[in-house]
């Protein structure tokens, strides 16, 4: 018996059928790395949950890590804000640094923190407030952040890795990219770098907050095409010496319908129903029926939480778009199901592309964001 090489719900290892992001990345640490410049545009990766965004961001990590790059990373959303978590992350790296190089940048974090109304290091117990948009700290907060940049990259190249971008505190929004701005203009020989993940809103909340939003490069993450799925399938199977029989992995890759989380959730259910197989084992269709049979009391439990934690009118809507099958739906469509104009769609559907439920497919069309939830949509109305 061996433990389940896949990873539903977990980091993954390996970021199959990504290899377009992968080579911009790569190309963009050469610039900083080789070239030792700036990398201009802060690159912000954005899809639904279980599209494999953070997976694919800890890969930038690994390979900027690789090349020798500092890295830090962040999880917007904490209640300090967006730059005391910077400032923070940044400080974990100092050590190992020249003396002066460390003297330099903790002196340089302490102003930055001190800018953005937050303690420093030294006094973090003390009771902070975090600013306000009527503080507007965001222009001293830029030029003390760029400057804890400047002192940062002394000795190496830094890499700066932001996920749930969307969930950033508006003021630190503001204030790094006031800062990517300032270094853009005036700092192409400092060698750093932005990476960033976030929902399908990402582009349309920063764009809300940030006037001069063209200086980030948003690039949307799709589902996995087949050779992506076979991949993810396949080789950590591989790797322990077991292989899929070809039904196997053909009715695998039905149930996923290229939705990385699927994938991984399937093929650890069918390892699991094929009983842990040993090396030289295979694993047949009939594993992948039942792992089908165990998977869906995972389904069930993910659908009942999204749908629970919807307002009455977010069920109406997404009741209205499941009414027209599982693909994309006009905004026309939806509201004629609703009996009311498009723009009066405009609340339910932010909050519920904020929740990682719909997301824009074609122009002025929606869809779900997870494969059957359409069908459960419907079958709860019913």
């Amino acid at each position: 018996m061996q433990p389940s090489p896949y990873t539903p719900g977990e980091v993954a290892r390996i970021v199959p059928g990504r290899a377009r992001q992968l080579a911009e990345v790569d190309e963009r640490l050469s610039t900083l790395i080789d070239l030792g410049r700036l990398v201009g545009r802060i690159r912000v990766d954005h899809a639904a949950r279980g599209f494999g965004k953070t997976s694919l961001l800890r890969e930038y990590q690994r390979r900027a890590s690789a090349r020798g790059a500092a890295t830090v990373w962040v999880t917007a959303g904490e209640e300090q804000g967006l730059i005391a978590q910077i400032a923070a992350s940044v400080h974990t790296i100092t050590d190992g640094l020249a003396e002066h190089v460390k003297t330099g940048l903790r002196e340089r974090i302490e102003t930055l923190q001190l800018s953005v109304g937050v303690p420093g290091i030294a006094t973090a117990t003390s009771t902070f407030r975090p600013p306000t948009d009527g503080d507007r700290p965001e222009q001293s907060g830029a030029r003390a952040l760029e400057a804890v940049i400047r002192a940062a990259v002394a000795e190496r190249p830094l890499v700066i890795l932001i996920d749930e971008i969307q969930s950033a505190d508006p003021s630190g929004l503001r204030t790094l990219v006031y800062a990517w701005q300032h270094l853009q203009a005036e700092g192409a020989d400092v060698p750093a770098a932005v990476f960033a993940a976030g929902l399908p809103n990402a582009p349309e909340t920063i764009a809300g907050i940030v006037t001069f939003s063209e200086r980030l490069a948003y690039r949307p993450l799709g589902p996995l095409h087949r050779e992506a799925e076979e991949i993810a399938l396949i080789g950590p199977a591989r790797a322990l010496g077991v292989h899929w029989t070809q039904p196997a992995v053909d009715r695998a890759l039905a149930i996923a319908q290229g939705y990385p989380y699927f994938v991984q959730l399937i093929a650890d259910s069918a390892w699991t129903a094929a009983g842990r197989p040993d090396p030289g084992s295979a694993i047949e269709l009939s594993a992948v029926e039942h792992g089908r049979d165990a998977m869906q009391a995972d389904l069930d439990a993910l659908f009942r939480a999204r749908w629970s934690a919807c307002s009455p009118s977010e069920r109406r809507m997404l009741a209205a778009i499941a009414e027209h099958g599982d693909g994309p739906v006009s905004r026309a469509a939806i509201a004629a199901s609703l009996n009311t104009g498009s723009n009066q769609l405009s609340t339910p559907r932010a909050r519920l592309i904020d929740k990682g439920l719909i997301q824009p497919a074609d122009r002025g069309t929606l869809e779900f964001t997870i494969p059957g939830f359409a069908a459960f949509v419907r079958d709860s109305e019913t």
